[in-house]
């Protein structure tokens, strides 16, 4: 066998370390050439050995060896490089070692004082490396990390994996450690006589994960043992039993698959248990207690899909009992539920540059206390296409639409309603950046009601079938002034908005559903239909007006932007609810501002009574990033007269403070001013670098829901990157 032979087996020595255990093997490799470079290349007749030696450079393919020393022994088939041994391209990076040698069957190989960074981005060393017949490779005192590691100044990584023996199983596709111990900062703490991993080439592998655990005052202590099984290439399911000290256990499990066309996935909890108080005492009677959310979609053609979603719980306090999140990661279908409240649906789709297309049917499930779910509808059909068609030559754009809706209640009044409609819009530019854009919109609506409340207190309930024929048209005229000046430039744009809507017929009959909530800024002031839904219209003569403001600073960079307007109804009557802000003829004065100023961004939003200039709503966003501080607070306060559910002030405030490179300090709020209670804090302290993150954090929540009163928990969560996280679950 050649010396070409023997180099391209070297160079293939240390493949299954850093690159995936079915890459190419050597034998496949070997009969490409091999180029060598030295200073000088001698040949010992009497041992019957060639050396070559210094700056030696082997290059066969995309493999390069470099060494200081190339010894090769036809007699014993031994081919042995030594002195600052460097191989590249057999991975993504190259390995070293002091020295490495090959077999006469270029099966086996051995390497002493070896290094290498691998796929997933660790470090590995050891002072023996040696490579099996099969692929499989052994190290003697070895270490792995994901941390850099400087051996010039002698700092510690700040973790590392140390074990005696190592073994990367080419059948097994797992790295097997034999006594092994955790180091932090060059510091033993936690030992196991054996440890293992999947390869890091290897995307997914059966097995068990980083465990979780915590405390709360509610569950008391608890461990949670997650288990990663790799059911085939296309789905997986991952269980993972939480014991606690103060409740029966509670079994997770997360299923996911993926087709062809789309994909499914399905998580939930089961557990057999009584209420539990905030405390963590037990009452009532035993029952199993569930959660199940899932979520699928599946692609019909290019511009078709379709998918389902479900969120349902066993009760209503299920899911906060458990600390199980009430908002599911994974979108579930096209419709949204309101917050504390779980939707399941199906659904179809279909969009192209000019149509729009939806149906879909759902169910609600309320976790409020005290809310029945009779009274929630079934929703099913909701449909809804929307064609635009651009008309070109300045004529602007037409937009038809149609929807239609049910909604049936085991309690309560069913609705239907169909609607068809158009609506046009143009936008026309002038001298000087005179801007009119005019528009009108046509709609018919066809309602009809069973179960309505009588009129009359003891009265049996109506039923009500009726259409009607809404309309509505205006323009918007805009005509911004620039001024350019020496340390800032100005754009004052003046806008003035007038409508004529026809007569809102019908309007005593409708059962409103889908207009309940209104939340007046600048978008919806000069919205053509302010209403969110086809239920209220707004009918009558109105004028809309307001003024926008735009300054750019260059030194330092500094963007300001204002508003401040106001609409008047000329004519009509009023729809809309008296905390609307729309229930006046002179509607609320709505002014914002947004300001950008290096790494401070501020937004502020008001509404400020027309009649007794009194604050309905003032809405105050303030952040700052920076190296040191990053940081984030809210301020939402009502006026006291507007009758609203929850706290008519609350602030947020979310806080991050580096005191130093590694180390942070977290604190979280969240408090209603009206009561004087912080609804929800967080202290901790967060320690990350480039290969670790640390935390602790203490969590109060003060929400008084039902029997679950104020609770307390202390978190800890330690991530190493490329090993993965062990402690309480995000």
């Amino acid at each position: 066998m050649g010396l070409d032979a023997r180099l391209a087996g070297i160079l293939g020595l240390l493949t299954l370390v850093s690159a995936p255990i079915h890459a190419q093997s050597e034998t496949e490799v070997s009969d490409a050439p091999v180029y060598i470079e030295a200073d000088t290349l001698e040949e010992d007749r009497t041992e019957g050995v060639y050396f070559a030696r210094g700056d030696v450079r082997a290059r066969q393919n995309e493999r390069t060896l470099y060494a200081d020393e190339l010894e090769y022994r036809p007699l014993t088939g031994r081919v042995i490089a030594r002195g600052s041994v460097a191989i590249f391209g057999q991975g993504a990076f190259p390995q070293y070692a002091d020295e490495i040698e090959l077999d006469n069957a270029l099966g086996e190989g051995i390497a002493t004082g070896f290094a290498s960074v691998l796929e997933n981005g660790g470090r590995t060393a050891a002072a023996f490396a040696v490579r099996r017949d099969n692929g499989s490779v052994e190290l003697t005192n070895a270490y792995y990390t994901a941390c850099d590691v400087c051996e010039e100044s002698g700092d510690e990584p700040t973790w590392r994996l140390r074990a005696n023996r190592v073994v990367q199983d080419a059948d097994d596709e797992m790295i097997y450690y034999r006594d092994v111990w955790l180091e932090v900062g060059g510091v033993p703490v936690f030992y196991s006589p054996a440890f293992a991993h999947p390869d890091p080439s290897i995307e997914r592998r059966s097995g068990f994960l980083f465990p979780g655990f915590g405390v709360s005052s509610r569950l008391g202590a608890f461990y949670q043992q997650p288990y990663h099984w790799v059911i085939s290439p296309s789905q997986d399911l991952t269980i993972a039993p939480r014991l606690m000290t103060n409740v029966r256990p509670l079994l997770t499990g997360d299923y996911r698959k993926r087709f062809y066309s789309g994909r499914l996935d399905i998580e939930g909890s089961l557990t057999y248990e009584r209420d539990i108080d905030n405390d963590g005492e037990r009452f009532g009677d035993e029952e199993i207690r569930w959660h199940i959310f899932g979520a699928g979609e599946f692609n019909i053609n290019e511009n078709w899909r379709w998918g389902a979603g479900v969120q349902a719980a066993s009760d209503d306090l299920h899911l906060r009992r458990y600390d199980i999140t009430e908002v599911y990661g994974n979108e579930t279908g096209l419709l949204m539920p309101d917050s504390r409240r779980l939707m399941s649906q199906v659904y179809v789709q279909g969009r192209t540059e000019g149509y729009y297309a939806e149906l879909s049917a759902a169910t609600i499930q309320s976790l409020r206390i005290g809310e029945d779910d009779n009274t929630l509808p079934v929703i099913g059909p909701f449909g809804e296409f929307r064609q635009t068609i651009e008309l070109g030559n300045g004529l602007g754009r037409l937009r038809n639409t149609a929807s239609t809706i049910t909604l049936n209640r085991d309690t309560g009044t069913d609705s239907r309603r169909a609607s068809v409609g158009t609506d046009w819009r143009a936008q026309w530019i002038g001298a000087g950046g005179f801007v009119l854009e005019p528009f009108a919109m046509a709609r018919a609506d066809y309602y009809s009601f069973n179960d309505l409340p009588g009129a009359v207190a003891g009265t049996p309930a109506s039923e009500d079938a009726f259409g009607r024929v809404v309309g509505l048209a205006g323009a918007e005229i805009r005509f911004p002034l620039i001024r350019p000046g020496e340390n800032a430039d100005w754009i004052v744009e003046p806008v003035i908005q007038g409508i004529y809507a026809g007569d809102a017929s019908e309007a005593g009959r409708i059962v409103n559903e889908d207009s309940r909530s209104v939340d007046l800024d600048e978008t919806l002031l000069l919205a053509p239909n302010r209403a969110p839904g086809a239920d209220i219209w707004e009918e009558g003569t109105r004028l809309t007006y307001g003024v926008r403001t735009t300054a750019f600073w260059d030194n330092p960079a500094v963007r300001l932007r204002t508003f401040l307007g106001q609409s008047r109804r000329l004519d009509g009557n009023a729809v809309f609810g008296t905390n609307t802000g729309l229930f006046d003829d002179e509607s609320d004065i709505v002014a914002a501002s947004e300001i950008n100023w290096g790494a401070l961004t501020g937004v502020a939003r008001t509404r400020i009574d027309s009649q007794d200039g009194d604050m309905n709503r003032l809405e105050v966003l303030a952040s700052y990033n920076s190296d040191r501080f990053t940081g984030a607070i809210r301020y939402i306060g009502f006026n006291e007269d507007l009758a609203r559910a929850g706290p008519q002030q609350e602030v947020v405030l979310s806080t991050r403070t580096r005191f130093s490179d590694h180390w942070s300090f977290v604190y979280n709020l969240q408090r209603d001013l009206d009561l004087n209670l912080s609804r929800r804090q967080e202290i901790g302290l967060l320690y990350a670098d480039h290969c670790s993150q640390f935390e602790i954090l203490y969590q109060r929540e003060n929400l008084n829901i039902g029997p679950l009163g104020p609770s307390e928990s202390i978190q800890v969560r330690i991530t190493l990157f490329t090993l993965g996280a062990i402690g309480s679950d995000d």
